[in-house]
């Protein structure tokens, strides 16, 4: 059984990224685009807990995103969470190397993520120019993996920490 102390401090652990993703990061864009840090987490989350739990906070960061952004509501909800279960479906089957997995699985996310929200565009009606995606794409995935590591041992040692805490 899980205490609301664990509960709690989680919460304040994922809030506290997206502050530093909402108002830190953002100064240091490239071509407009900063680390997409809810992605970041929703994999690191993903690899550590499994489908379930990574699905259920791809839900929460992509809500907790869709209503701080004011674009498309359910767009990052829909791609974060089938993003946040692939993942950890996808990482029963893997070795667990705490450098090289986060940063590969960051990649194929940021990817996919792009993917999600260019087909609901798409679907919406807007157009895109490939050059447009292409230019925005390649600064995210080089800042998405910079932080891969980062967050990852974040995650990870805040894992360690909750489960010797009794």
């Amino acid at each position: 059984m899980i205490s609301y102390r664990k509960i709690f401090l989680w919460i304040a652990f994922v809030l506290a990224i997206f502050v530093l993703q909402t108002s830190f990061f953002p100064i240091f864009s490239w071509n407009g685009v900063s680390v997409n840090l809810m992605l970041v987490l929703t994999i690191s989350w993903s690899l550590l807990y499994g489908a379930r739990q990574g699905a259920f906070l791809g839900f929460m960061t992509g809500l907790l995103q869709d209503l701080a952004t004011g674009m498309f509501f359910g767009m990052d909800v829909f791609a974060l969470t089938v993003i946040g279960y692939a993942t950890g479906a996808f990482s029963r089957n893997v070795f667990k190397d705490p450098v090289f997995l986060p940063a590969m699985a960051t990649m194929w996310a940021t990817v996919a993520h792009y993917f999600f929200v260019f087909v609901l565009m798409l679907l919406l009606g807007y157009g895109f120019s490939l050059f447009y995606i292409v230019k925005t794409l390649l600064p995210a995935l080089c800042w998405n993996v910079f932080f891969a590591y980062p967050v990852y041992r974040a995650t990870s040692r805040m894992k360690e920490w909750l489960g010797k805490r009794k």
